[in-house]
């Protein structure tokens, strides 16, 4: 069966110059599509489709295509700009300026996608999305988990707070608790990460939302504030100041960030003394 190889735009998206940069590097080899899926073992109409930017791009593609082709890591590279076309279109426009953000105050009611472990935001996402076909919770669990690469190769610096509540709001059982915990730990380690715990104790507060505050290079700022139908993004100085003051209102509630990483390391221990 033959496949029709359409003229791809690569300017149209990123999942399209990916499929592209596909088709270049074959023909400047002078491969068929049967030659490549030989080398990369995937089939004609999964690579023919990829290549015309109709699908999302398969987990292990990347890694393939750079071995057979010989191409030093460069679709592994473009993989997370195409990945994030799997996001909602709500999204596009805010995932576009954090990716140039220098940076990234957040606070959640929730456990953010930048901070998930791959078996939490399955099982999030799953419980999130009940009658999805199960490709489709993957490629969105492949697009959270190519965003989180910016997060520990950046300069940009990123400030979460976290209810006490997302600690408790728990996905997948006790293994997939703890790994999410271990997690955060971990990332609290970076030296551009900053974590803080915002718990019940402080009493009552105005967020019931997601907010992220961003500052982009030449000093421009946005605040975006998400709720679990929505996402709104405001650019005025007014809103941002509004958001900023409300913002800096929860961070003065929250613990310190080593108390912080104490409160979250006491919630891993007891979960281990939990365990039978």
């Amino acid at each position: 069966m033959s496949f029709p190889e359409r003229e791809v735009d690569p300017s149209r998206s990123a999942r399209h110059f990916y499929g592209a940069e596909i088709r270049r590097r074959r023909a400047e080899l002078g491969w068929s599509l049967v030659k490549l899926a030989e080398g990369v073992h995937f089939s004609v109409s999964t690579l023919s489709r990829v290549e015309n930017g109709d699908v999302r791009v398969p987990q292990g593609l990347s890694e393939m295509l750079d071995q057979v082709f010989r191409t030093d890591g460069l679709f592994a590279r473009l993989l997370p700009l195409a990945l994030r076309e799997d996001h909602p279109a709500k999204y596009q426009e805010f995932l576009t300026l954090a990716d140039q953000a220098l940076v990234h105050e957040s606070y959640s009611p929730n456990m953010p996608g930048l901070l998930q472990t791959e078996a939490f935001a399955r099982h999030a996402l799953r419980a999130g999305l009940p009658y999805a076909p199960e490709e489709e919770v993957e490629e969105r669990v492949r697009a959270r988990m190519g965003r989180q690469l910016r997060l520990r190769d950046s300069e940009c610096r990123y400030w979460f707070i976290l209810d006490e509540y997302a600690f408790h709001r728990t996905y997948g059982g006790p293994a997939v608790t703890a790994g999410q915990l271990r997690a955060i730990l971990d990332a609290a380690t970076l030296p551009n990460v900053v974590v803080q715990v915002l718990p019940f104790a402080s009493g009552g507060h105005s967020e019931t939302s997601s907010m992220t505050l961003l500052t982009l290079p030449g000093g421009d700022r946005l605040a975006y504030e998400e709720s679990s139908r929505t996402g709104t993004i405001y650019e005025t100085a007014a809103d941002i100041a509004e958001r900023q003051w409300l913002y800096d209102l929860l961070r003065a509630q929250a613990l310190p960030p080593q108390e912080s990483e104490f409160t979250i390391s006491s919630m891993l221990e007891g979960l281990a003394s939990d365990a039978p």
